[in-house]
């Protein structure tokens, strides 16, 4: 599978640009098949967008370790309806193929935000779970906890916000800030800062993750379906030993607008 990405990406700027096509106008709630209605909502986290996120994760560096590393994560994203209320389910599934530490599938998360318009712009409220690997030296095989998320729109063109995600068990206490910051430059391609996770853990009383970087993508079609393809270095700031310290994520997610 992560071959079938790498040559998808490759082939990505020689794909047909969505906005040469015609599109009818975006309903507020529903995707169109524009390219620029797609990024944007792609690029949002309480847009009702099902998407099937495939992500190469390289690791080029750790600290107090020069070993490399790769990872593969599969991040489908469903919108659904439950008693009136629109929902957004999100499930991140990590598989390492190499690096410190054991090989294999690593922490699966899960969370689902109830998503609420307001006058200033959305509100997303839900729960969030991790099962952390099994192989792992975790005290705490798993973890649940609320998530809140804030998306307000500055303009037409950029959309600002912030995920927080916290997790407890017995032996466990972590918080997770994700800033959100979109700006959609035209013609289907955005800036944003990507999935950036600061995370800070509450037994140990420090920043494990401080990262420091930016994502760019563009929306294209390949055989007629609707793909964004992104790129996304990041540099770790918090020193933590065997932690990542630089990486590079670049993927491919497939866009499944509604009709």
């Amino acid at each position: 599978m992560t071959r079938a990405v790498l040559i998808v990406v490759v082939l990505a700027p020689w794909a047909v640009p969505l906005g040469a096509q015609t599109a009818p106008p975006a309903k507020p709630a529903q995707a169109s098949g524009n390219a620029q209605d797609l990024s944007s909502q792609a690029t949002d986290p309480t847009a009702a967008l099902m998407s099937l996120n495939f992500l190469n994760d390289v690791k080029v560096s750790h600290w107090d370790n020069d070993e490399g590393g790769f990872e593969f994560e599969f991040k489908p994203v469903v919108p659904f309806a439950a008693w009136g209320k629109a929902n957004i389910l999100r499930v991140v599934v990590p598989f390492q193929t190499a690096g410190p530490g054991e090989e294999g599938l690593k922490d699966v998360s899960i969370f689902d935000l109830v998503i609420l318009p307001q006058k200033w712009g959305r509100l997303g409220l839900g729960p969030v779970m991790r099962w952390a690997e099994s192989s792992g030296g975790a005290a705490s095989k798993f973890l649940i906890g609320p998530a809140v998320l804030a998306v307000h729109p500055l303009s037409k063109r950029l959309n600002i916000g912030l995920l927080n995600q916290n997790l407890f068990a017995s032996e466990a206490a972590v918080t997770q800030l994700q800033p959100i910051v979109a700006y959609q430059v035209g013609g289907g391609w955005a800036l944003s800062a990507g999935d950036s996770q600061f995370t800070y853990d509450w037994k140990s009383g420090e920043w494990t993750s401080l990262p420091l970087g930016f994502q760019i993508g563009v929306v294209r079609r390949l055989a007629g379906q609707p793909f964004r393809f992104f790129i996304n270095p990041q540099w770790n700031l918090a020193h933590i030993a065997d932690e990542d310290k630089s990486t590079i994520v670049f993927g491919v997610t497939m866009l499944v607008p509604s009709k």
